[in-house]
Order: structure tokens, then sequence, then C-alpha cells
């Protein structure tokens, strides 16, 4: 148990380690080539059938680094909206939270706070930009491990109601993202992953479900998710949505999600002292 302990902290160490933040511009990757696998969306219409009846559990998880400038983080917002309209919103069909995250994470609805999808749409309307850091594997470790807790909204895993989660960034992150996300996975959690602008394609790929053809997706700029809305109720409300066997995270994750989902330098420091303490 000793051994097992000190291998998860040695994990924690290495995805709480926030890298500096300078004034420096952030390497640009290269915008992938129509020939890639990941496919580009032209402006569709938003379809006016609904997701009616359908059960699921899902988080979104948004960028809100200062790289969002403010005219895309309102972008983001309409695009989430757009999403809203289709699905039908409420205790014993789809449950909805939503997470932005730069330097933190930040909880701005969890799945049991709305019952009704006006309620819904009003809180993504006040939301606040965060304008920090991108740490990405952090807020998809939170909605492993707290988002889709039981006390958070998410329905029991015996019910086996879907748990999706469709995460939005413009960039790199600044801490691993991986390994969290393969045990998000592993559990039977389905992840879009949309990447906006320079992203890095691997990152998008290590985040989203396979086949990536049907879970990662990238457009030009902000002005152009709202592509994306149609397919995206193509994915929700089909019935062939893949139902994945959904399964408890990993002692690992467990010990993870014990503490606050707000890690610095300082945190990493707390971990290392931890791990010399109990190799004496």
């Amino acid at each position: 148990m000793e051994k097992m302990l000190v291998g998860c902290l040695l994990m924690l160490g290495q995805l709480f380690l926030v890298l500096p933040v300078d004034g420096r511009e952030r390497p640009q990757a290269r915008f992938p080539s129509r020939g890639r696998h990941v496919r580009m969306y032209p402006q569709t219409a938003l379809l006016e059938s609904s997701c009616e009846n359908k059960r699921a559990d899902l988080v979104f998880i948004i960028d809100s680094s200062r790289s969002v400038n403010t005219y895309d983080y309102a972008k983001v917002k309409e695009f989430i909206l757009d999403i809203l309209q289709f699905l039908d919103i409420g205790p014993d069909v789809t449950r909805v939270g939503l997470l932005q995250y730069g330097s933190t994470v930040k909880n701005e609805f969890s799945l049991k706070t709305f019952k009704r999808k006006s309620e819904v749409e009003r809180a993504v309307k006040r939301m606040r930009h965060l304008s920090t850091g991108t740490m990405t594997g952090l807020a998809i470790q939170y909605a492993l491990n707290i988002a889709f807790s039981e006390a958070e909204g998410a329905r029991p895993l015996r019910e086996n109601v879907p748990r999706i989660i469709m995460i939005v960034t413009d960039g790199r992150p600044q801490d691993s993202v991986a390994e969290v996300a393969a045990k998000a996975r592993n559990t039977g959690i389905l992840i879009f992953a949309i990447g906006v602008g320079q992203v890095d394609l691997n990152t998008l790929k290590a985040i989203g479900s396979e086949p990536h053809k049907d879970h990662v997706f990238l457009v030009a700029n902000f002005s152009q998710i709202e592509s994306l809305t149609s397919v995206f109720q193509n994915k929700l409300c089909s019935k062939s949505v893949p139902h994945l066997s959904l399964r408890p995270p990993s002692f690992c994750a467990q010990v993870h999600g014990q503490r606050e989902m707000h890690h610095s330098l300082e945190d990493y420091t707390y971990i290392k002292h931890i791990i010399t303490q109990i190799q004496k």
C-alpha cells in the first residue's frame, strides 16, 4: 500500500507542476492540412430536432485562459447556448455541468445545480472570463473525481447513464493531459475534444476518445466554432451514441481528487515533502 501511495504521489507531482507563465508568446503549432484525420467543418445551420428523452450526464470544460480574448470568449458562450437548445435538460433526462479553467478550475455549476434549461442558459450568460493560465489536465482531473461524483449530481454507475465531456481549448496545456484523459476514458467517460486555431493536434488526440475522427474536431477560429453545432446535435441525439461501461476511478485518481483543484508550485513542493517523509 505504501509503495502504491508513493507512486500516486509521484504521478501527482508531475501533473501539478505549473510551468512559469511569462510574457513570451506561446510556441505556435502547425495548423493541420486538410489531408489530416481531424476534419474541418463549414458553417452549418442548427437542426430543429432535439435530444428528446435522451439520458446523459454532460460536463462542458471551457478554456478560459488569457489567450482567449473577450470576443472569442463570447463566441464560446454562444456555442454552448446553441448546444443547449437541442438538449432535453432535466433531472431524469440530460443533466448539464460546466467547468472553466485557467491556472485553476472553477466549477460554474454542477450536474445537480439546475433542473430547467432556462436556469442553465442564465448561468452560461453570467460566466466571467478567468484570463489566467492553461491547466487542461487539472480540469479533466476535476471532472473525473468531482464533477462526475454522485455528490455533484452524477447518476450512480449502476444506472449506466452515459457520461460525456465536451472540452474546448485554444492552446497548449501547461500540465500533463494524456494520462489523466486516459484515466477518464477508462472509466467509461466519452470525451469530445474541440480545438480552435493553432492547437497541437497530438494534444487533442491525447484528450479525445477514439476513433478520433468522431471525437476530435478542429476549427480555424472561434468565429467558426458554431459550425460544429449541428455536428454535435447529430452525435449527442443519435441512437448510435456509444454506450460505454462505466467504472469507478482508479485508486490513484481517487487520491488525486482529495485536495481542492487549485494547484501551483507550492502544491508541488508540498507533495515532494510528503514523498520524502514516506520514504524515510
